[in-house]
């Protein structure tokens, strides 16, 4: 189908609020014909959409709906079965045969949804990436739907190598690094997000081939970079972080206004343009609807608890006369973590790596990556501290802080209670192989091979960490 008709087959589907508008109609088409067609309506002030994709054959392959959160709801919820029962019309309206294919195979209470996931099932294991879920409120709507099929059915195996012999590899090369880490009770099988001293394993990942029976990895990662770390010497400058508003970390200027704002949680995200700024031309491509979003915007995400400055981006280009040097920029950099970040050099490291030094002088921002620890040495895992300066004008046109208050990294105990031995015998106490279908990352198509997972065995899911100080197994969170 063209994409008018395609259009028009999406509005089909739904019925489009009066208060909604436009705001994308994307039409792609591959060379083997294959393709997608994607539709999106909204009401930006308040926040809301409505999005529907298709195949170029008119199928229905997604749809998400976003819920009006403040609405009165007096009635009877439906319950559970009645749910699914609602899921499975729906699915069976749009493909009749799914269910001959696809297995119901568990529900999941997302706030006011119940989630429906249906898999196509090879050996009693789901296919990564393959089938549906559904989405369904209290009274039965279906706030979201999506559909895939299986490009490829892989062959079963015909000899699998045992856990025993996977268990004893891991033996023989397990290892562990003390590291500080943030843990969240959506990623995390924990009470509450916590900053904890931990051991992580290494490999932090043990995924394993089924069907060879030397143990081998099914996915081979690049190469690390080399980096360096170098110790920041202490600033001269003792500006301090209170006395600068928002508007000042940023660099917002009078000619400014904040055209969107939105309550994240634990974030509230800002977006700041021009007054005068107006889009040159109706688009309603995705690259469009990003350039309506985005061109000349200055974004930043403000800490609900702190309300400081978390992060924050020009997009709006700056000029200037200035042609400063990496080691000039470097300085401007440290001035404005000491700005934001008192004592940062306590807890920073700058992150040098190879061929980074190297100068290009059409490039118009030097960007600085800085390694955080707890003062001592012990990293805190996945945290990075970046600021970039325009060369042009000495401005800040990027700086993306530490996820947590550093108050917090401050409280964090410096030595473990528990030694590395102590949390190797828990974790091999613990360890568990699973099969699962994976990705083939070795083939260029799209296809399926089944692999050994690791996991604990009370939990059957994926062992991240050890606590230092009390020896607690820190899984993933059981969806």
């Amino acid at each position: 189908m063209d994409k008018e008709k395609l259009r028009k087959r999406a509005l089909s589907f739904v019925s489009i609020p009066a208060d909604f508008k436009p705001i994308i109609e994307e039409y792609a088409q591959g060379e083997n014909g294959e393709g997608e067609a994607m539709f999106s309506w909204a009401n930006e002030e308040k926040d809301k959409g409505l999005t529907i994709n298709l195949d170029l054959a008119g199928n229905l392959t997604k749809l998400s709906i976003d819920m009006d959160e403040d609405r009165d709801f007096n009635g009877d919820s439906l319950d559970v079965e009645e749910r699914k029962e609602r899921a499975e019309q729906f699915l069976l309206s749009h493909y009749p045969d799914a269910l001959s294919d696809l297995t119901f195979y568990e529900k999941e209470e997302l706030g006011q949804v119940f989630r429906f996931n249906y898999e196509r099932m090879i050996m009693n294991l789901p296919l990564k990436s393959s089938g549906c879920f559904i989405d369904v409120d209290q009274v039965g709507n279906i706030v979201t739907f999506s559909y895939k099929v299986a490009g490829h059915i892989p062959e079963i195996p015909t000899t699998l190598i045992s856990k025993e012999k996977l268990i004893e590899h891991e033996q023989n090369r397990l290892d562990f690094k003390q590291t500080i880490t943030n843990l969240y009770t959506i990623v995390h099988d924990v009470e509450e997000d916590d900053l904890r001293l931990v051991y992580e394993p290494e490999p932090s990942f043990m995924k394993y081939r089924a069907d060879i029976l030397t143990p081998t990895l099914s996915i081979i990662h690049d190469e690390a970079v080399s980096e360096t770390y170098i110790p920041l010497p202490a600033p001269s400058n003792t500006t301090k972080q209170k006395d600068l508003s928002i508007k000042e970390v940023v660099g917002i200027t009078e000619g400014m206004e904040i055209i969107r704002e939105v309550d994240m949680g634990e974030e509230t995200g800002v977006v700041w343009r021009d007054r005068n700024w107006k889009m040159e031309e109706d688009d309603l491509s995705i690259s469009g609807f990003f350039k309506n979003r985005s061109e000349d915007t200055v974004k930043a995400f403000i800490s609900s608890k702190t309300g400081q400055v978390r992060s924050f981006m020009w997009f709006k280009e700056r000029s200037g006369d200035l042609k400063l040097t990496r080691e000039e920029c470097l300085q401007k950099a440290t001035d404005f973590l000491q700005m934001i970040l008192p004592d940062y050099h306590r807890y920073l490291q700058l992150i040098v790596r190879e061929n980074e030094e190297e100068v290009d002088d059409f490039r118009k921002t030097e960007s600085f990556s800085f390694h955080i620890h707890n003062g001592k040495g012990v990293p805190v895992e996945l945290e990075i501290v970046i600021v970039a300066v325009n060369r042009e004008t000495g401005q800040i046109d990027h700086y993306s802080g530490p996820s947590f208050d550093m108050e917090q990294l401050r409280q964090i105990p410096t030595e473990p209670v528990i030694s590395k031995e102590e949390a190797k015998k828990i974790f091999l106490s613990h360890l568990n192989f699973e099969l699962a279908w994976d990705k083939d990352y070795d083939e260029e198509t799209e296809s399926n091979i089944l692999v050994y997972q690791a996991c604990d065995k009370y939990t059957r899911t994926p062992i991240r960490y050890i606590d230092a100080m009390t020896g607690v197994v820190i899984t993933a969170k059981d969806k």
